[in-house]
């Protein structure tokens, strides 16, 4: 995916530490020139999203045995919620979403219905998102016991940025630099950072949690086993990070870094 915030770069021990900003997957973007901060209905006290006037009991998703399904799986609802709020005139604007949290009922036709952002958030950001959600293809509904059921759903739903009035990104505390010392420093405890070899790439991902803990670490592009155990390591030992905020609420933020072991 296209990179569009910032780069930057660190040698130590032969390592170079390049971070990068990228749009993806489903929770919160962050985008390195965007400045300012968002807002989102509160959840129904029971936490399960209603649909219609049915009376019929909503199954809640970890009770189901056959979970409900967005045509050809969820890589395909976040490429449809892209095109869905992008348009001809704003393609551009569409490339770095951050997420918010919604639920909503798959009903037994799979046609969604009682859809609801758990936070509140600003009008304009809560009208984009019910509208992309209630105009959704049918699903293929959820199951229990051999039969088709009403099916209680949560997901993080990417919206671009140009919809939020103000957007901060998370930040390590001490800032970009502290941070790039602070991983050539912990890579050194491990002896791939002495890698001589021709220059590797890892390719991790991790998650800034709203409460700025860091989460869903993960390798994109592997390199060597011991620098990808290394790398991993590294990130989920981290500090908590200052949370992104939209309209002053903290929300998700997915982070892609790109290390590089040894020199061209």
């Amino acid at each position: 995916m296209k990179t569009i915030s910032f780069r930057l770069g660190v040698f130590a021990s032969k390592i170079v530490l390049v971070a990068l900003v990228l749009c993806s997957g489903a929770i919160a973007t962050c985008n390195a020139s965007s400045s300012g901060t968002c807002r989102a209905a509160q959840p129904a006290a029971n936490g399960i999203a209603y649909g219609d006037d049915s009376s019929e009991r909503i199954v809640p998703l970890k009770e189901v045995d056959v979970k409900p399904e967005f045509p050809g799986g969820r890589k395909a609802m976040s490429e449809y919620a892209k095109k869905h709020f992008a348009g001809d005139s704003i393609k551009d604007k569409a490339k770095c979403p951050f997420y918010v949290h919604v639920r909503f009922v798959v009903e037994k036709d799979g046609s969604v219905t009682g859809a609801r952002l758990v936070e509140n958030y600003s009008e304009k950001i809560e009208n984009a998102v019910l509208g992309m959600l209630m105009s959704m293809p049918r699903w293929t509904p959820g199951q229990k016991d051999g039969e088709v059921v009403r099916t209680g759903y949560g997901t993080w739903v990417g919206v671009p940025e140009y919809i939020a009035d103000s957007y901060t990104k998370p930040e390590f505390v001490g800032g970009v630099e502290l941070l790039l010392k602070y991983l050539a420093v912990e890579l050194k405890k491990y002896d791939i950072s002495q890698y001589r070899g021709k220059p590797v790439r890892v390719l991790a991902r991790f998650v800034v949690d709203t409460d700025g803990s860091i989460d869903d670490v993960e390798i994109v592009k592997p390199g060597r086993k011991l620098m990808n155990d290394a790398v991993v390591a590294v990130l989920k030992g981290m500090p908590k990070w200052k949370p992104g905020t939209i309209d002053g609420k903290p929300v998700r933020v997915r982070y892609t870094l790109p290390v590089r072991f040894g020199k061209d």
